[in-house]
């Protein structure tokens, strides 16, 4: 039985394939919210610095700007929220993809082993026949 292929081998390959494409697009899709939260973590980090800035100023036109520059980071801030909580819900809907395509390469893989044990146990059953057929032959011979 040295030869055994699987009966649905390329519906396996293509099933270890999808979920290796799975993979990467889990890593591309985590690596993409880093960076977004990289980007939001920059924003606050220089909405601190300006709050920081005003604090020392005493002057109204440099607060003046100060302050727009502020607001205009505020609403920047809520916009890279809104895009790190989009960016969390891809690599959880990637997360889910993952999972299903390992499940399914699972499910091949259990039905190539069921398979394969069942090939096994029909060759046994034909060689125990064999033997079985041959100790009555050479029973029969001794006997006459």
């Amino acid at each position: 039985m040295a030869n055994y292929q699987f009966s649905m081998e390329k519906v396996l390959d293509w099933r270890s394939d999808t979920e290796e494409e799975k993979k990467k697009n889990l890593g591309h899709v985590q690596q993409q919210k880093e960076q977004q939260e990289n980007t939001l973590q920059r924003l606050i980090r220089e909405n601190i610095k300006i709050k920081n800035d005003s604090l020392t100023s005493t002057r109204i036109d440099v607060l003046r700007r100060q302050h727009l520059y502020k607001t205009m980071i505020d609403e920047k801030i809520i916009q890279q929220k809104n895009i790190v909580a989009k960016a969390e819900k891809e690599v959880e809907n990637a997360r889910l993809e993952l999972m299903e395509a390992h499940k399914d390469r699972k499910v091949m893989e259990k039905l190539k082993e069921k398979e394969y044990s069942f090939l096994m146990e029909q060759e046994k059953h034909e060689e125990q026949k064999q033997l079985d057929e041959m100790a009555t032959l050479s029973f029969g011979k001794s006997y006459f």
